[in-house]
């Protein structure tokens, strides 16, 4: 179930939710999440495709959902 969280942004319930990172690259910020590569997003939350160019990736078909995670220099790795 897809579900409007602003005019121009929306989340699907069905969907994982992934960390999306702040970082500046060339002068423009980047959101960007990890799954084994860096992916670039528009900088919003909310309900993406999934730029995986593997077809066997677990957001192939669902896509996925990003939240704010901070930025990219403040994160506490594990």
């Amino acid at each position: 179930m897809k579900v409007p969280i602003s005019q121009s942004a929306l989340i699907d319930l069905d969907a994982s939710v992934l960390p999306a990172y702040e970082i500046s690259i060339k002068g423009a910020t980047k959101w960007i999440e990890h799954c084994g590569q860096w992916h670039q997003h528009g900088p919003a939350e909310g309900h993406r495709e999934a730029h995986c160019e593997d077809s066997g990736s677990p957001y192939w078909k669902r896509r996925y959902n990003l939240a704010f995670a901070g930025k990219w220099k403040d994160r506490n790795p594990q």
